[in-house]
């Protein structure tokens, strides 16, 4: 074989090995723009609205009724906590659970429903959902739509006049409150049974600003019934 035979092997060789470079090559960069593509559909997927839960340390009171756990349940954009959370904690005696709402701004009460319904998958992992016991909502001012509903139906009963605690929780079972918990429970096997407003009282718009500040108030009514501790709600089997 003469050197110029050898040397045109040796080109070959030298040829296939770096076509065999070159698909390598071509096959990491391919992957790399795929793993690029999932990275930035994750950072996005972050980005969007999520809800996060956290196991809170259980702080039993010392008038009997004892607690198995607890749970928050956080609504996030981004890195940024939202101004809505859910508390949810279960009873020891018989695993049913009460359901609270915190927000420190106004927002509808239909939105206030969507939210704890959008919920109820995470909700589920640590209670049964076929045992709520009570759900505690903001007081009535902080939800313009209910606030408008029930002055409007109050109003027509009562006027603006404080009336007796057992006259309220009749007028609230009857009122638009109440069909429109009651469609929201129906999946849940539940309705409501009472109410509870501590303290109620009755707010004239002029006021509304010592309880909600920086709220514009063009669309609430001239009056609305508030209570300190807000609206709980007890309810019963369906």
């Amino acid at each position: 074989m003469t050197i110029s035979s050898k040397n045109k092997i040796v080109m070959r060789k030298i040829v296939i090995i770096l076509s065999v470079l070159a698909i390598i090559i071509s096959s990491c960069r391919q992957n790399n723009a795929k793993k690029q593509s999932v990275t930035t559909n994750d950072t996005q997927f972050i980005q969007d609205t999520v809800v996060v839960k956290q196991r809170n340390a259980l702080n039993n009171p010392t008038w009997g009724v004892l607690y198995s756990k607890s749970y928050s349940y956080y609504w996030l954009a981004g890195k940024d906590t939202l101004d809505f959370v859910l508390y949810v904690t279960e009873y020891e005696k018989d695993n049913t659970f009460n359901l609270r709402v915190f927000h420190k701004n106004p927002m509808l009460f239909t939105a206030v429903l969507e939210k704890i319904e959008e919920c109820f998958s995470l909700i589920e992992e640590d209670f049964d959902l076929s045992k709520p016991i009570s759900f505690h909502f903001m007081a009535p001012i902080y939800y313009l739509d209910l606030a408008k509903k029930l002055s409007s139906e109050y109003e027509q009963e009562f006027g603006r006049k404080i009336i007796e605690y057992a006259k309220l929780n009749n007028f609230l079972l009857a009122s638009s409150l109440t069909s429109q918990l009651n469609h929201f429970l129906y999946s849940l096997n539940r309705k409501v049974k009472r109410y509870g407003l501590e303290k109620f009282f009755i707010i004239e718009k002029t006021h509304y600003e010592h309880y909600l500040p920086n709220v514009d108030f063009t669309e609430y009514p001239e009056f609305t019934f508030n209570a300190h501790t807000g609206i709980y709600v007890r309810l019963e089997n369906k």
